[in-house]
């Protein structure tokens, strides 16, 4: 995002564009695109970062350049910018109008545009579960995958959706629970840590308390998000300028430590560890996002292919550790390893750095889906890097009806959408300390042997993404 200028009290023009982008022909696999959600923040009169109202019609926003179209959200909480005819490569720049759904004041002239790179998992049936890995979901008793063709209300047990171990569904899942049949956009990356840097220094001090691990009084350069002491395990995520007299902190990144705030080497495109559910579900809410399901988590990984036996995101059963990095902490931070044929590159063993590396390290413009550790639809890292944490199949998650936040959490910076299991998620993916030992392979898109630890700790290997359903989009 860049050149935001305010031309007149309901309209805004902003500069965007963004690497290795593609869009493909429906007849072409797997038929997607990426795309950018766009959203909106302004300072509102009592010096709250409020989220800023778009119109939700399509047609009122405008590429004045460039070569992307525009679905507005049918709330009104953001844009999704994708590019308009099939192609790869760099996106933009291209100059989008944006119309607002309410006016600036002269009070209210402080706005921040903000974008989040997604990818879209088109509508259709899909497979979960692979035969082997723990927990798995399963048809019946038999061991055999179960196949989701429908977003309608699923019965579960013995001779339906149901699983090897006690990690069983605990009940039947409504039509509302969001399976994964339909179409929804999903995060590119993980959440990176100058993303949540932005997202701490837009809320008040006592949101900041609860977002982070220390207080935001904090002296410049303080780490945030791990107990004083605590190892960083690779997260730079610091105090820029403490919070004082009631102005809250300013955050930034600054991993190698010396004390310059968003430095060359800092960190700040790696994933953002050391989050808990409610730290990711605020983020989630702020953005206008929802977490997605471990249905869903599945269908990105996998796509409509038969399930193989243990095996990874990017589609087989072997990987490579990615033990090496190469400009360490930079933008174009990646590692020395490469994928084979067969065996795709993750994050993830005991050799490695201790910390997760860059969202979308492995990928290059000439990269495939085993060396970019790509799911079927393009995300990253959905095995390895960081834990995903996820909406499972327990009691409070099938409450959850795929509501979208709203832009707006509580003023002590808690997510409060009605449906959603604030209580806590569950883990799939595996992360950078996770490793293959027999059968044992916390990586499996089908591996569900954490889905019900509860995430409220900030542990130094969970990390996370968001999603937007396709139908609230015009």
């Amino acid at each position: 995002m860049g050149g935001l200028s305010l031309v007149d009290p309901i309209t805004l023009r902003v500069e965007v564009s963004w690497e290795g982008s593609w869009a493909l022909p429906a007849d072409t696999a797997p038929g997607n695109h990426d795309a950018v959600w766009l959203f909106a923040k302004y300072l509102d009169p009592l010096g709250v970062w409020a989220h800023l109202p778009l119109r939700a019609d399509s047609g009122a926003h405008a590429v004045l350049s460039g070569n992307l179209r525009v679905q507005a959200a049918r709330d009104g909480r953001g844009l999704m910018l994708s590019r308009a005819q099939p192609g790869n490569g760099p996106a933009g720049p291209a100059l989008v109008e944006v119309h607002l759904d309410m006016p600036l004041g002269p009070a209210s002239v402080r706005v921040q545009v903000m974008g989040i790179e997604m990818v879209w998992v088109p509508e259709g049936a899909f497979w979960v579960g692979d035969s082997s890995s723990y927990y798995r979901l399963q048809a019946g008793d038999t061991g055999a995958p179960w196949r989701i063709a429908s977003e309608d209300s699923l019965p579960v047990g013995p001779q339906q959706l149901w699983s090897d171990s006690t990690y069983r569904p605990a009940g039947d899942l409504p039509a509302a629970f969001p399976k994964g049949y339909a179409g929804f956009y999903l995060m590119k990356y993980e959440l990176g840590q100058a993303q949540y840097a932005a997202f701490l220094s837009s809320l008040s001090p006592d949101g900041q308390a609860a977002r982070t691990a220390i207080p935001p009084q904090s002296p410049v350069g303080t780490l945030a998000l791990m107990p004083a002491g605590f190892p960083a395990f690779r997260n730079g995520v610091a105090v820029a300028s403490p919070a004082q007299f009631g102005e809250p902190a300013r955050y930034g990144c600054d991993a190698d430590g010396d004390g310059l705030i968003n430095g060359p080497a800092d960190g700040q495109n790696r994933a953002c560890n050391f989050l808990s559910w409610g730290d990711l579900l605020a983020y989630l809410d702020w953005a206008g996002l929802r977490p997605m399901t471990e249905l869903e988590f599945e269908k990105a990984c996998r796509g409509p292919a038969l399930p193989l036996p243990g095996e990874f995101a990017w589609g087989t059963a072997q990987a490579v550790d990615a033990n090496t990095p190469l400009q360490d902490g930079t933008a174009a931070e990646t590692v020395a390893e490469i994928a084979t044929a067969t065996a795709g590159l993750a994050s993830h063993g005991y050799q490695g750095p201790q910390g997760p590396l860059r969202a979308g390290f492995g990928a290059n413009a000439a990269s495939g889906r085993l060396q970019a550790g790509a799911g079927y639809y393009g995300a990253r890292e959905l095995s390895g890097n960081l834990w995903e944490m996820v909406v499972p199949l327990d009691s409070s998650g099938l409450a959850f009806r795929g509501t979208h936040g709203d832009g707006m959490l509580t003023y002590a910076g808690e997510a409060d959408v009605p449906d959603w299991p604030l209580a806590g998620g569950g883990y799939r993916g595996g992360g950078w300390n996770s490793g293959i030992v027999g059968a044992f392979r916390d990586l499996a898109v089908s591996d569900r042997f954490y889905i019900y630890l509860a995430p409220a700790q900030r542990r130094n290997t969970s990390g996370g993404r968001g999603a937007r359903s396709g139908h609230t989009l015009w």
